[in-house]
């Protein structure tokens, strides 16, 4: 009986701790998550609203680095996840530099945020997290961040100027790119509507482009050898595309549902189509491929099939390829 009540109040004690450590506190009209153990604060939505979405804040914001409650300090330093999910009404937010981390998709949906400084102490910015702020017209990268998660500022359609601190070493904007390239591998992960590619970037990641609907023309250097899963998918201005022949891989979704894309050139002897690389761009009149073997697709690879042009010399290949039976097949003779 008696080790009984001692593992019930065990684990009362721990359930305490987990409460002190985890406690959603509201503090001059933020939400944090204060972390009793640490003295640390978390910025967190209202979790008592009927949902995450729900706009628990609204015009301009601004974030201590130190909050008090109930006599004790806590330094503020994150962003929790969704903590600004969806709130339209949000349209300016300043983040202190005790900062080190903002979470996935925490301005996710901030429809109405026109600017936001990301503080020199920012070392993470997570998936989405700036996705779909289509106000945003320019964001600056400090020198700390070191990693940056997929589609963090994808879907930001007024968005034309992207800069990197010159004393990052891990991102860099070379040439006045207005883009997001890493270093290591020169992989260009975010651009915008006022994005020139390098001819040192070798691929396009995942979702770099990703809902730029602002998008109208882009010119893909020859350097490129990898085009990511989604790279460009709902670009919904996106006219024409000239793929070079040094790419060798078109991910997954890469131009989905581009629904003003009319022409596609495809310059590469050895292209890799995935699936759904084209799916949803009813407005393709033609496509135009200069590989002499027929590169492999799915039915899921084109939305439709129109005239497809290819080498004179190799018609019958393409006529015979079971992946391209669907289109007419012409033979060009350059």
């Amino acid at each position: 009986m008696e080790k009984t009540y001692s593992k019930i109040m065990m684990l009362s004690v721990a359930f305490m701790i987990s409460m002190a450590t985890f406690a959603e506190t509201k503090i001059n009209g933020v939400y944090y998550n204060l972390d009793g153990n640490k003295g640390e604060a978390q910025v967190t939505y209202n979790e008592s609203a009927p949902a995450a979405s729900t706009s628990s804040y609204s015009g301009a914001v601004t974030i201590p680095q130190v909050v008090t409650h109930e006599g004790k300090e806590y330094s503020v330093t994150s962003i929790g996840e969704e903590a600004f999910f969806e709130n339209v009404g949000l349209t300016s937010v300043t983040i202190p530099n005790s900062v080190k981390s903002i979470g996935d998709k925490a301005f996710y949906g901030c429809s109405a945020l026109t600017s936001v400084t990301i503080p020199n102490s920012v070392t993470t910015i997570g998936e989405g997290a700036f996705s779909s702020c289509n106000a945003l017209t320019a964001i600056n990268i400090p020198g700390s961040v070191e990693s940056i998660g997929m589609g963090a500022f994808s879907s930001c359609n007024a968005l034309s100027s992207i800069v990197v601190d010159k004393d990052n070493t891990v991102y860099d904007s070379r040439n006045g790119c207005n883009a997001i390239v890493m270093i290591a591998n020169n992989m260009l992960v975010a651009g915008c509507k006022g994005t020139i590619i390098p001819n040192t970037v070798t691929g396009i990641g995942a979702c770099a482009f990703y809902g730029c609907q602002s998008l109208t023309n882009i010119s893909i250097p020859n350097s490129v050898r990898t085009i990511g899963n989604n790279a460009f998918a709902l670009c919904y201005g996106l006219s024409s595309v000239n793929v070079p022949e040094s790419v060798i891989t078109i991910g997954r979704g890469a131009f989905m549902l581009c629904s003003s894309l009319s022409s596609v050139t495809i310059n590469g002897v050895n292209t890799s189509i995935m699936s759904y690389a084209f799916d949803g761009c009813n407005s393709v009149a033609s496509v135009k491929i200069l590989s002499p073997a027929p590169p492999a697709i799915d039915n899921m690879t084109f939305a439709v099939y129109r005239d497809l042009h290819v080498p004179a010399s190799v018609v019958k290949e393409y006529q015979v390829a079971e992946y391209w039976k669907k289109f007419r097949i012409v033979g060009d003779k350059k």
